[in-house]
């Protein structure tokens, strides 16, 4: 058995070696222009460039220079004083520095939130959850109905029988409705990442018992990754999991040494990953938890299963609760307990596996391989902010490492479960970087670490150890100082524009969206589901839209389809952006409610529903870059002129 480990450990090393120093996303195909597999072909490249081209290639050529220098100089003595640093890492005792860790993490977390990013959301995903959350600090479990759903139907928010639903299980929106009760959701995702500091301290040590200053250097590292701080401070929950999973991990070593009422803390733990995200939650979960305690040493001479089970058992209703109140919320919004939001919302194609997406786009083992290189040439960069690459490192360890310590072969499953599950997945972005390995980000954290100390022990030479040793601190160094802060700003650069601050009284704020979502937020709003509307938004011009909503046909229509053609001409603003920011749609409340434009005969219906709040526009300013609060009339004006002067068309 421990052959065949060795044996797969090896490939998994030359597939990632594989996978981002061969520029396999080169098979993607570059059409349809900004397709997602031309988006993922275009970043990959890009990605690769930095690692692996002319930009990587400079810095790589002139580290390496001088670290062959410093290396004949040196001749072990740089290794022999990191092996000092790292006993004076090892001094503090284990919850000192577990604690100081997690405030570091929940520090960096809740200013980049605040500082940098402005309290703001970056993609529609957390925008979703945010929403779902302020539902839920309301008292609601969904949006109630509301008498004109089109200002304000937007995708992954769904309408049901039972109310307006986001689409992603309700775990993430319940502890961001916690953030909001203690005064922003920026709490919660600062708790979340204190949680990554604190747990994987306690859980590496555990792993490595033997290489404790390599655990707590691999937990820093986790804590300080500009790639899960980002997702983080942007509300989305692969942060969560990542803290979930490091807890449930802890949870499950102390439930090797202690007793059973640990490993039912653990399957809670993972329950709360489930809720969350619920792929990675089972990938991740079972890793973090069952694999641990089948790998355990008092195994290893015989099947102890009076101790497996009552940990299984344990394990099995801790995580119960969330199992039933999930099936409950499926149940009771999606018809079935086995049904989630996804599918709700999207149909089958959402679901893992090779078929068409729910654009009808063929997902099968090309787009796998291209989609997973163009991730893992991503996540070296992204990872720490550094153009050493990262995933290759690891993957040359993987295949020269004699063995890999019980610890190791974890923090290895940990990390490259996902990157499987992600490969069976339709839909990827490098928006965040990787994104979709969020929650094994610790893993990879602690990989490379450990890869790090393992080639140099492999090399055996005292000028190979110190050249290793320049190399990644010149890395880490450049990452710190440059690379990692240059990462976050530029992910400032994607968010939604705010407005100065808005009047105290309250307010009806409506938000001008381009014409193809205004239509698509009336189709929704009429109950087609999203792989639909995505359907029908590209195969028809959205004038042929407006004349079906009236059943016209489009020469009749043709004064209608020119004003709203021409009502985009300052640019346009996402809603879902803004609608967590205020009042909940159908809630009352005294401040600011958001709204679609949808011109000013179908706008005036939902003022007059309305009276006692004080209609102005979101104006779209350098074709939408910026935005500025105007009055309504002068909103109206600028935007549907023609519609204004002539008594309101649209």
């Amino acid at each position: 058995m421990s052959q065949l480990l060795d044996a797969a450990r090896r490939v998994l090393g030359l597939v990632f070696l594989a996978l981002v120093a061969v520029p396999a996303f080169m098979i993607l195909s570059p059409t349809p222009e900004n397709g997602p597999t031309d988006l993922m072909r275009r970043a990959g490249a890009e990605q690769w460039e930095y690692t692996w081209g002319r930009t990587g290639g400079i810095w790589t050529l002139a580290v390496l220079g001088a670290a062959a220098l410093i290396a004949v100089l040196t001749r072990g003595r740089l290794s022999k004083a990191l092996s000092v640093a790292g006993a004076v890492l090892e001094r503090p005792p284990r919850w000192a520095f577990a604690v100081a860790l997690g405030v570091l993490g929940a520090a960096l977390t809740a200013w980049v939130a605040q500082a940098v990013f402005d309290g703001r959301t970056i993609v529609n995903d957390a925008s979703v959850q945010l929403i779902q959350a302020r539902y839920f600090a309301a008292g609601y479990l969904a949006g109630p109905a509301v008498a004109m759903p089109e200002f304000w139907s937007i995708q992954f928010m769904v309408q049901t029988a039972a109310g307006w639903v986001s689409q992603y299980p309700p775990m993430h929106a319940l502890a961001l409705a916690a953030g909001f009760k203690l005064g922003g959701p920026w709490i919660t995702m600062a708790m979340a990442m204190g949680a990554v500091g604190v747990f994987t301290t306690l859980s590496f040590e555990r792993l490595l018992p033997e290489r404790i200053s390599l655990a707590r250097l691999a937990a820093l590292l986790s804590v300080v990754s500009p790639l899960l701080i980002g997702l983080a401070a942007t509300y989305m929950n692969h942060a969560m999991v990542a803290g979930l999973a490091a807890l449930a991990l802890y949870l499950a070593l102390r439930a090797e040494e202690g007793s059973a009422a640990w490993a039912v803390a653990a399957g809670a733990a993972v329950g709360a990953m489930v809720t969350t995200r619920p792929v990675s939650g089972l990938a991740i979960g079972a890793v973090v938890t069952a694999a641990v305690w089948m790998s355990a040493s008092r195994h290893e001479e015989g099947f102890d299963r009076p101790w497996l089970i009552k940990r299984f058992g344990g394990w099995v209703l801790g995580g119960l609760p969330f199992a039933i109140g999930f099936g409950w919320f499926n149940n009771r919004f999606f018809g079935s307990p086995f049904t989630l939001g996804y599918t709700a919302a999207s149909g089958p194609s959402h679901g893992l596996g090779f078929h068409a997406d729910p654009w009808g786009r063929a997902y099968g083992m090309t787009e796998a391989i291209g989609y997973t290189s163009s991730e893992l040439v991503s996540l070296g960069r992204e990872l720490l902010g550094t153009p050493l690459p990262i995933v290759a490192l690891i993957g040359v360890f993987l295949v020269l490492a004699p063995r890999l310590t019980r610890g190791e072969r974890i923090l290895l499953a940990w990390a490259g479960l996902p990157v499987l599950a992600s490969a069976l997945y339709w839909h990827h972005d490098l928006i965040f970087g990787p994104r979709m390995l969020g929650g094994a980000i610790p893993a990879w954290c602690a990989l490379f670490v450990v890869a790090c100390v393992g080639l140099a022990k492999i090399s055996r030479e005292g000028w190979a150890s110190d050249a290793i040793a320049v190399v990644v601190l010149a890395a880490l160094g450049f990452a710190g100082f440059s690379g990692g802060p240059q990462r976050l700003t530029r992910l400032a650069t994607r968010l939604a524009p705010l407005p100065a601050a808005l009047s105290s009284e309250p307010t009806l704020v409506f938000v001008h969206e381009f014409w193809p979502d205004r239509v698509g937020g009336r189709l929704a709003a009429r109950g087609m589901r999203l792989d639909s509307v995505r359907s029908v938004l590209t195969q028809f011009h959205p004038c042929q839209l407006e004349a079906a909503f009236v059943g016209r046909e489009v020469s009749e229509v043709a004064e209608r389809c020119t004003l709203e053609n021409a009502s985009d001409s300052l640019g346009a603003s996402g809603l879902t952006n803004y609608i967590w920011l205020g009042d909940p749609p159908g809630v009352d409340g005294d401040g600011v409610l958001w709204a679609r434009d949808l011109g000013p005969t179908v706008n005036a219906r939902l003022i007059a529903e309305h009276p006692t709040r004080a209609p102005i526009f979101l104006l779209p300013v350098n074709g939408g870059r910026d935005v500025r609060l105007v009055p309504y009339e002068e909103g109206i004006r600028k935007l549907w002129g023609g519609a204004a002067s002539s008594g309101g068309t649209p």
